[in-house]
């Protein structure tokens, strides 16, 4: 639901679900009967897909194949009950010359988070180097087994700022007020500075609390529950999270990169669950807060499901529907939607993806979404499952997919340009 005119978006998505489902995209299975898969990603333009599993194995898959020595294994260091596990991976934006890339997971002997950075065994190599560890941040979780967050990237055009999501810590209206709080870690969108040589961080200068006595420097965003997941339009810079709600409202956010607002936002956990009040907790939003761009009710005629997954917008080889389109979905049902920002910053053209992406693939308990090194969109199931968004075979997409290599030249021209001038 649009954060303004609530009424009129709603009743335009139920039209838009009890619509047939556009027919122009389909699902292939590209990798099936792994562990417990959360997520897939690769460096830019690289031909492999790193595939992340919650015990603590990183696999590659080359050529179509899942190879069998895995790229980093760090299931002696990670804790994986409940929502804990190997959470997050990123690569460096310039991995390419330097080989570095970035880890999110629960300790087992401490159940804090670490974010850790390793490098490859050697140029182009299929393992990393495990003596290669050095640790970026450690922040400390209450003894929960939820609501850890952990997705880490880079945004397009900045190389030295890691994003890290954290969840509020765990259990039940954020009992340790973490979300609100701006001296905790917890709850937030956190940017660090990695271009450093050597272990540990640097506050960026432009973060929106850097210099301040009453808040850590690392925040860049807070008032969140559980982001899972975000990410960053390709493009634009835009950055999308998916923020879990408790048990009223699902969530999605958005902040648009060149927005005078962009830095420092409160997303309004726990006061506000969704565009809500929370339930027993809440009221009016906070000074300065600011409402998700849609959310959905966990039951009723609108309910979508009970977990959202956050998603990607569509910036890959051309497909005809997908094209500029925010896919999300939900864990609990299962389900796949997309819609357009519409120039009036809203949410336009919500359509239900499940029956296209899904259907006869076999995944269940849908994690994450993905994007490969060329901009291709996975699913990623948690029952180790991976489908790739592809065009359905006959379709007119199939046919704008043979021109996907003219066209992702042409993204990356315009991405670079728009980058240059938004530096």
């Amino acid at each position: 639901m649009a954060t303004r005119d609530a009424s009129g978006f709603l009743a335009a998505a139920l039209l838009a679900l009890a619509a047939p489902a556009a027919q122009a995209l389909s699902g292939q299975v590209v990798a099936e009967g792994l562990g417990d898969t959360l997520y897939v990603t690769a460096p830019a333009g690289d031909d492999r897909l790193f595939i992340l599993e919650k015990s603590g194995l990183v696999r590659v898959m080359q050529g179509g194949v899942v190879q069998a020595t895995p790229f980093l294994d760090l299931s002696a260091l990670v804790d994986t009950e409940g929502e804990r596990g190997l959470l997050g991976l990123a690569f460096d934006p310039g991995f390419a010359h330097n080989g570095r890339f970035y880890v999110d997971y629960i300790d087992k002997a401490t159940h804090d988070t670490v974010v850790a950075r390793y490098t490859v065994a050697a140029p182009g190599a299929n393992v990393a180097a495990p003596t290669s560890v050095q640790n970026i941040i450690t922040i400390g979780q209450p003894d929960y087994a939820n609501h850890k967050g952990g997705w880490l990237g880079f945004r397009p055009g900045d190389t030295a700022n890691l994003y890290i999501a954290t969840g509020d810590g765990g259990y039940f209206n954020d009992p340790q007020g973490n979300a609100q709080n701006l001296g905790s870690p917890l709850g937030k969108i956190l940017r660090v500075d990695v271009s450093g040589s050597g272990a540990g961080y640097a506050i960026p200068v432009d973060n929106p609390f850097a210099g301040q006595t009453d808040a850590l420097g690392e925040v860049w965003a807070y008032g969140l529950r559980n982001p899972w997941r975000a990410s960053f339009d390709a493009v634009t810079g835009d950055l999308w999270i998916g923020d879990v709600g408790q048990g009223a409202r699902e969530e999605i956010d958005l902040e648009l990169r060149n927005a005078p607002d962009a830095a420092g936002r409160n997303y309004g956990w726990v006061l506000r669950e969704g565009s809500i009040p929370t339930p027993g907790v809440g009221g009016d939003r906070p000074p300065g807060a600011v409402d998700p761009i849609l959310d959905y009710a966990r039951d009723g005629s609108d309910a979508l499901g009970a977990t959202v997954i956050g998603g990607y917008v569509y910036r890959g080889p051309s497909l005809a529907d997908a094209d500029g389109r925010y896919f999300f979905g939900d864990f609990i049902s299962n389900r796949v939607f997309s819609f357009l920002l519409g120039a009036d910053g809203k949410p336009l053209d919500l359509r239900e993806e499940t029956d296209g992406l899904l259907a006869g693939t076999g995944l269940q308990a849908l994690a994450s979404f993905g994007e490969d090194g060329h901009g291709n969109l996975y699913l990623v199931g948690l029952n180790g499952t991976i489908v790739r968004v592809v065009p359905e075979p006959g379709s007119l997409a199939m046919l704008v997919a043979g021109w996907g290599l003219v066209g992702s030249a042409l993204r990356r021209s315009f991405r670079q340009a728009y980058l240059r001038g938004n530096e």
